[in-house]
């Protein structure tokens, strides 16, 4: 009644000592799979995280490159126009830096600090002035990047180079594309790890049933078998208490005439 009560077959560790210990170790291997699917589903979280992050940062970008392309049309523009697309490039590099400052998840910045400053980065090795001998020439390294297109940058939209500011903006689409490939693979192979995970779970738990659930079938026989074996038992008492009452009746019946006859 225990085991049909509960489901279990064993209840305390005297019911199967060795079977107890099997199920011990596999409530701590269940435990442990368990914690690791949490932080599987967690990591795949925050990849999707990243990648709707990276995906903005993608629309930003496309459109900056859209105002690029319009600014190198030198041919139809004037320098109000050419104003006017400067004021859109600098709130989109902007907007770049404010998402990838501001954009969190589960209260981390999903990105490492200004994107801006690091996508389309470039860096070469120009000849100037030496500011301590006017009279020679020095190379030093000039880093560009999207902050290089903001107004007085070297690749703004007035006077800047619109030439290497086309190759900043494709190279920095290209970075983000990539990084986003990269999560779309990282989370492809966090689903895979989930569903491998998934399976051992189901495995431990079917292991684990096999030795500690009841088996339904098999009890509720032998309760049926058992309540059969105590029902036949107290019918066989109640017929052997019914017979030896009608022998003690006869018995009781057959004494005083043996006692008359005895005074005979």
């Amino acid at each position: 009644m225990e085991r049909i009560a509960t489901g279990k077959r064993i209840n305390r560790a005297s019911d199967d000592p060795a079977g107890s210990m099997a199920v011990d170790q596999f409530n701590a291997d269940l435990a442990s799979l368990n914690k690791k699917l949490d932080a599987n589903r967690f990591d795949q979280k925050y990849a999707a995280a990243r990648d709707g992050g990276n995906a903005a940062i993608s629309d930003l970008l496309i459109e900056l490159r859209g105002h690029i392309v319009t600014a190198a049309n030198t041919g139809a523009m004037g320098d109000t126009e050419r104003n006017a697309i400067q004021d859109q490039v600098n709130s989109l590099v902007d907007a770049i830096d404010f998402v990838s400052n501001t954009y969190t998840f589960n209260g981390q910045r999903v990105f490492g600090g200004a994107l801006a400053t690091t996508l389309g980065a470039t860096t070469e090795m120009v000849e100037q002035q030496d500011p301590d001998d006017p009279t020679k020439k020095v190379l030093v390294s000039k880093t560009t990047s999207l902050v290089s297109l903001k107004s007085g940058g070297a690749l703004n939209m007035v006077n800047g180079d619109l030439e290497k500011a086309q190759e900043a903006i494709d190279s920095a689409i290209g970075q983000n594309s990539t990084e986003r490939a990269f999560i779309g693979a990282q989370a492809n192979d966090l689903a895979s790890q989930e569903r491998q995970i998934q399976i051992q779970i189901e495995g431990v738990t079917g292991a684990k049933s096999q030795i500690e659930d009841t088996d339904y079938a098999t009890e509720v026989s032998n309760l049926v078998k058992n309540q059969v074996l105590q029902q036949a038992a107290a019918f066989m008492m109640q017929t052997a208490m019914q017979q030896m009452k009608q022998i003690t009746n006869l018995i009781g019946m057959a004494a005083p005439r043996s006692g008359i006859n005895m005074l005979a």
